[in-house]
């Protein structure tokens, strides 16, 4: 099988020469399947070169229809053979046959240019002319030292709230004592790591009356509408986007401001560390230090989670002022910032491309496959052995000004 493509505006013509059959449908998919990984979600297959096609070609054409319709893009096969067409009508498949090309396809003359316009790298879209957020910092512990009741609270985690901490599903204090970790929220949906190296994530979604509740030790978060999406994706300068990036293009958007953060894209490699001992089990009276620490912690030894999903939540701030009191880390790779930042880990699927919106795209990650790992991300800039910082290849960030940073000081 011989395949070649060919961008069209935000088509992609695949022209497809030779049989689709059991030996040839593994490699079709595949290399169509990483189209759509890699962004493409109009995908015009030219089928005037397809000799054959077998029972494992249909069921090849079908895997790529299903998920393009997941990120709601567009499938079609034309220019087919007699004997092709024939095949995919008494099959039932006909849904897959178009007359000729989509009539907004630019011509191969006109693509080049096209292209070159859109190659950004990074989408802006307003979603919401001058909204901001609310911030909220409580249930503050201060690691490394024991954790008391009264500063253990519950938190209802409602559609409108994102955040992120250390807590438990469980219902008290005592329950929880042996399970607080870290957690990320957004959307109505939570999703924890208990406190054990082999352990897996669990999560919590809202459903009908039901809202995710957790008892945290530690919760810090914000509410309200997100005014700015960024679209990020593979540059030529940029095959990339770090955290640091990320970090600096929020801030630069919302004038140096303290912003709240959300982001979901597909890794490149995570960077951070997971609680493998609860904090509620802490009964020294004196505060744990290195290198005690590390039989709490459990830090990745190598860039983690590539190809897989990532769903970011997090708070960033200009570090000039000293704000964020405690709460919020320096960020080396990008000396003005300091962030705290959480991510949760889902197996890979495709976004959609362009303008999409927070709260069905997070819902869709936690309909799908359970989650990997939740980590506390770190940028580890030690020289020579440092594993750098975390990074996404694309995806999606909404994010808007707090209007009370003032809680962070």
């Amino acid at each position: 099988m011989n395949l070649r493509h060919e961008t069209r505006g935000e088509y992609m013509l695949i022209t497809v020469e030779g049989k689709l059959d059991a030996s040839w449908a593994d490699y079709f998919t595949d290399t169509l399947l990483g189209h759509i990984r890699n962004g493409c979600h109009h995908l015009v297959v030219d089928a005037s070169g397809l000799a054959f096609l077998s029972s494992a070609g249909i069921r090849s054409l079908l895997q790529i229809y299903k998920a393009l319709n997941t990120v709601h893009g567009s499938f079609r096969i034309i220019h087919p053979a007699a004997f092709v067409e024939q095949v995919l009508r008494t099959a039932g498949f006909q849904v897959l046959l178009a007359d000729g090309p989509p009539e907004d396809m630019p011509s191969s003359e006109t693509a080049g240019a096209v292209e070159a316009a859109e190659d950004a790298g990074i989408q802006e879209f307003t979603l919401e002319e001058g909204a901001s957020l609310t911030l909220f910092h409580a249930a503050g512990w201060r690691p490394w030292r024991r954790v008391e009741a009264a500063g253990c609270k519950s938190f209802i985690f409602s559609e409108d709230v994102c955040a992120l901490g250390i807590g438990s599903s469980a219902a008290d204090f005592e329950s929880a004592r042996s399970q607080f970790g870290e957690f990320v929220a957004a959307a109505g949906n939570v999703v924890y790591q208990p406190p054990d190296e082999q352990g897996h994530p669990d999560y919590l979604i809202s459903e009908g009356d039901y809202v995710p509740e957790m008892c945290c030790i530690h919760c810090l978060g914000f509410s309200g509408a997100m005014g700015r999406l960024i679209r990020f994706a593979p540059a030529d300068k940029a095959p990339f986007c770090t955290v640091s990036a990320l970090m600096g293009h929020i801030l630069a958007r919302t004038g140096g401001k303290a912003a709240g953060f959300v982001a979901i894209g597909e890794i490149e490699g995570l960077v951070g560390a997971a609680l493998i001992r609860s904090p509620g089990e802490l009964d020294a009276e004196r505060e744990i230090v290195f290198p005690e620490i590390r039989e709490w912690i459990s830090f990745c030894g190598e860039r983690s989670h590539a190809h897989q999903l990532a769903l970011l939540a997090g708070v960033v701030c200009k570090r000039e002022g000293a704000r964020g009191g405690g709460l919020l880390a320096p960020l080396p790779s990008h000396p003005d910032a300091a962030v705290h930042v959480h991510a949760a880990v889902f197996p890979y699927q495709p976004l959609q491309n362009g303008r999409i919106a927070l709260e069905p795209t997070i819902r869709k990650c936690f309909s799908g496959p359970p989650p990997l790992a939740v980590m506390h991300l770190v940028d580890d800039a030690r020289p020579a052995v440092g594993l750098g910082e975390s990074a996404l290849v694309r995806g999606a960030c909404w994010f808007g000004p707090l209007e009370n940073p003032e809680v962070l000081s």
